[in-house]
């Protein structure tokens, strides 16, 4: 890399003596007066010297520093107009949600701040922890706007925008994972599953149950409600509030309970069935159980779930699943099943936020932006400092040698969390190919959008309601979705058990709010 090169002196002080590298500013740099150990070039611009805290999600890395050294000497090299370090502050996903709640209440010093609606965005809009980003985009985010521009609706508050959402891949295709050993054994016709219906797994279960003992035909967690259900048939809003996409015309925007429609109750009988005859794992519930595992020591047949993805993906259509092959230790066949509309939840699920306790929000702005242009510092981020914590194999990321995943300093998996992920490199035993595969994919998605893309349900009307649906649900769902318990019996005190809890509010004030958003965008 261009980075190694060129910087191999500073990057050998780093590593020698882990002092911060003269000019980086560390810790005191947001306090430094202004002119003073300034990069060549940032006194033209008037800026001070500021520091940027990135607070994200991540398991403790033990050279954090010295990769944020290497980021802070390439930020002075490549970028000195701009005048900025950064400050890495990962935070255990175990921790993630105590810790950020409790800096954004006592008004801790954060710039950057991941955030999804799974990690309570919506919360920190409400509470005014999340500045408005709409001018500073405008001004300091060509190359996020380059990607991105849109794909900024679903982020948007009260008209006004809040999350910058990673450029990835635009949804999922969930479908099944089968041993392809096995496959190859039964000859199995995988031609069936070009219906797009799990139904027609059935017939190899059996085979398999009958034929391989200490076989699980189909290995869980990994289930038809939860991995297919909800992705295949409906446009979802909140909790149990939907749009049933399956026999509905195309301007029927009916909310209904996702609980009620017959493909649900189609779906929890089929489960029910297989656990009956003996298809499923019975400690499919049992917490922290991996079924990949299970297929690791071959004791394991299909998996339903999310596929990796491919090009030229068809509804149906197999191919070896490189990712699925690598967690099996086996060569395994994905063969999609369903294929996402763009949704609005999944242009949430994956943003970075500035906080309103940012001292420089232009600043976390200018930076956020380099992560949609600049493949070395994301690569830095990503991936840590090139001979040190990886290598580079054909083009892909390896690990040096001798070193493991646990030994090298600074290993992780979240390059889908921030910037550009078209711009990254894979790691041997990828697809080298991936990235081009996510473009792609990506045209079939924006052209398939959910017939409520866009809208987003403001929960403060029913917000004890959800509370008390969700309890309500513990009691059943789990044990419908792994197959455990009988539908027809159960299905039915389970809505009473919703309806008490407040389910008719829930989805009146669903339909509510979206006759609203269908009136002011001209679909009704």
């Amino acid at each position: 890399m261009k980075w190694s090169k060129k910087s191999s002196a500073v990057l050998a002080a780093l590593l020698l003596t882990s002092v911060v590298a003269a000019g980086c500013g560390g810790n005191n740099a947001a306090n430094s007066p202004a002119g003073s150990a300034q990069p060549e070039g940032a006194a033209s611009t008037g800026l001070k010297p500021y520091e940027v805290v990135m607070v994200f999600p991540d398991a403790p890395q033990k050279d954090n520093q010295l990769v944020q050294d290497a980021m802070n000497e390439y930020l002075k090299q490549t970028y000195p107009e701009l005048n900025m370090t950064v400050k890495l502050n990962p935070i255990d996903w175990g921790a993630w949600s105590d810790k950020t709640n409790l800096m954004m209440a006592s008004g801790d010093k954060m710039d950057l701040l991941f955030t999804a609606d799974w990690l309570g965005f919506q919360q920190q809009v409400t509470k005014g922890g999340l500045l408005p980003l709409d001018d500073l985009l405008a001004k300091y985010g060509p190359d996020i706007e380059a990607v991105e521009k849109d794909y900024h609706e679903p982020a948007k508050r009260d008209g006004k925008l809040y999350g910058i959402h990673t450029h990835q891949e635009l949804g999922g295709t969930q479908g099944v994972y089968l041993n392809k050993e096995l496959v190859d054994k039964y000859s199995f016709d995988l031609t069936a599953l070009k219906s797009g219906k799990v139904e027609d797994l059935e017939p190899m279960l059996q085979t398999i149950k009958e034929n391989e003992p200490g076989v699980t035909p189909l290995v869980a967690p990994s289930f038809p409600l939860e991995a297919y259900y909800s992705s295949t048939n409906l446009d979802s809003i909140v909790s149990i509030a939907a749009i049933n996409t399956v026999g509905t015309a195309a301007d029927d925007y009916t909310v209904i309970n996702s609980f009620t429609t017959p493909r649900y109750m189609e779906l929890a009988k089929l489960t029910n069935k297989w656990y009956k005859a003996g298809y499923i794992n019975k400690d499919a519930l049992t917490p922290g159980l991996d079924a990949w595992k299970k297929m690791q020591a071959g004791k394991g047949f299909a998996f339903v779930g999310d596929m990796d993805i491919l090009a030229d993906m068809e509804i149906g259509k197999a191919a070896i699943s490189p990712n699925g092959s690598i967690k099996a230790g086996r060569e395994m066949l994905q063969i999609p099943l369903n294929i996402d509309r763009l949704q609005t939840g999944k242009m949430t699920a994956t943003m970075y936020a500035i906080s309103k306790s940012s001292e420089d929000p232009e600043r976390a702005m200018m930076l956020l932006n380099l992560f949609y242009k600049d493949k070395e510092l994301l690569t830095l981020f990503n991936f840590g400092i090139e001979g040190k914590h990886y290598v580079l194999q054909d083009g892909q990321i390896a690990l040096p040698e001798g070193q493991t995943t646990d030994s090298v300093g600074y290993y992780h998996d979240i390059m889908w969390q921030i910037g550009n992920q078209m711009l990254n490199y894979t790691r041997v035993g990828e697809d080298p190919d991936k990235y081009q595969n996510y473009e792609k994919f990506n045209e079939h998605i924006s052209s398939n959008p959910s017939r409520i893309f866009g809208f987003v349900f403001d929960p403060e009307p029913v917000k004890n309601e959800l509370i008390s649906i969700d309890n309500a649900n513990k009691t059943f769902v789990d044990g419908l979705k792994s197959g455990q318990l009988d539908p027809e019996e159960v299905v039915p005190k389970m809505l009473e058990k919703q309806k008490a809890a407040g389910a008719d509010k829930v989805i009146a004030e669903a339909q509510k709010q979206l006759d609203a958003w269908l009136q002011e965008n001209g679909k009704k």
